[in-house]
Parts: C-alpha cells; sequence; structure tokens
C-alpha cells in the first residue's frame, strides 16, 4: 500500500549543538509474516538509497541499502553496536535506545517514536531523538 513517509530525527552533540534532518517521501507499507515494513528510497549525494523500516511489536529496525549500508537496531532499554559501510570505510555505530513508542492505528497511521543514545567510535556522540509519522493512501 502507497504512504507518505514523514521522518524528523533531531542530533543533540556532546557540545550543544542541535541538528535537525526531515525527510518527507512516499513509499510503501507491506505487512509480511505479522510484522509491518516501511520502504522508501531517497537520493543522498546523488545514490539512491532504499531504507526498510521493520516494526514489530517492542522494536524497530531500520536497514539502508545504497551509497552506504547499515542496519540500526532499537528496543527499549537495549545496546545495539552496527557497522556502517561506506565508501569511505567502516564505523562502528553504538545506539543505546531510551524510549520507543509505537501507535499503529490499521488504515489511518503509524507514529513511533525514538529517543536513544548514539557514539560513532568516539568521533560522534549525541542523542537523538527520531519521529515517524506514515499516513497511508487509501483509494
Amino acid at each position: 500500500m502507497n504512504a507518505k513517509i514523514n521522518i524528523t530525527t533531531t542530533q543533540y552533540d556532546e557540545h550543544g549543538k542541535t541538528d535537525t534532518i526531515k525527510v518527507d517521501v512516499l513509499g510503501n507499507i507491506v505487512n509480511k509474516n505479522n510484522h509491518i515494513y516501511l520502504i522508501y528510497k531517497e537520493k543522498e549525494e546523488g545514490i539512491e538509497v532504499t531504507t526498510t523500516i521493520k516494526i514489530l511489536d517492542d522494536e524497530i529496525s531500520v536497514k539502508r541499502f545504497g551509497g552506504a549500508n547499515s542496519t540500526m537496531v532499537f528496543k527499549k532499554g537495549s545496546n545495539h553496536a552496527t557497522k556502517y559501510k561506506t565508501p569511505q570505510g567502516i564505523f562502528i555505530i553504538d545506539t543505546d535506545t531510551k524510549e520507543l513508542e509505537i501507535d499503529i492505528k490499521e488504515n489511518e497511521y503509524i507514529k513511533i517514536g525514538i529517543d536513544y543514545n548514539i557514539s560513532i567510535m568516539n568521533i560522534f556522540n549525541g542523542r537523538n531523538k527520531m519521529e515517524i509519522y506514515v499516513v497511508p493512501e487509501i483509494k
């Protein structure tokens, strides 16, 4: 099913700097094996990147394929390390999920809120708040 996907991520670095990234795309909602998947494509620095967000009852995974490949997993109270493969090399990203809220109203919306600490090989340490809002296009 086609859907409008809006993602807002606010990054707070260890020096008090704040940066907000917004993604507004058309994508798809796929129900498979009792899980919900959000799939969308976007361009990053001229390279097409495919993102798949898998929604479980108490866990979200975000897989990205394209210029940089990664899988990030978010589960409240859990830490997760992932390899972030870029043309410049491999980086290790550690996430520590503080809050995860999932609200799904079938055929109306999907709302996801994630609050997590992030560390990239002591190059970057900070806190991210991600809000995902999805509205299916009902025909």
